[in-house]
């Protein structure tokens, strides 16, 4: 290997390493886990998508500063289930459009967001509602 390639490497490494931890502040949901998961206690935000859907890809960075953002904050999962893989999920979630965004808290749903989709908003929105569910169920 040369030491051109050797840089090429080392700086693919490191953006995929910076892409990885960023994508890892939101839990990618699945058949297998996403009753359970929802059920735990914490508030779910969760982003219900299809890979395909123009909304989804520009809300997509935004969703993933989401996660960064609240990632501190135990209390709530910022989460997203790609509909075109978990099909009966999103269907039992009555989405009927892409993005659907929803809150969920011990399983139920709380309700469905229909704000602006900047991150500032979501923020407000996801954290406001936590407090007062949080407070609510103690």
């Amino acid at each position: 290997m040369n030491s051109r390639s050797i840089i090429l490497f080392a700086a693919l490494s490191a953006f995929s390493a910076v892409c990885q931890a960023e994508h890892a502040n939101v839990a990618a949901l699945s058949d297998s886990d996403y009753q359970s998961s929802i059920e735990d206690g914490k508030v779910y935000f969760v982003k219900f998508f299809a890979p395909w859907c123009g909304h989804c890809k520009r809300l997509a960075p935004t969703w993933e500063q989401l996660g960064s953002a609240l990632s501190g904050n135990a209390d709530i999962v910022v989460a997203k289930v790609d509909c075109t893989v978990s099909k009966d999920i999103c269907s039992k979630a009555g989405v009927r459009g892409y993005p659907t965004l929803k809150l969920f808290h011990k399983g139920a749903e709380q309700q469905a967001y229909k704000g602006a989709r900047d991150l500032a908003a979501l923020k407000k929105f996801a954290e406001d509602s936590a407090s007062s569910l949080i407070e609510t169920t103690s």
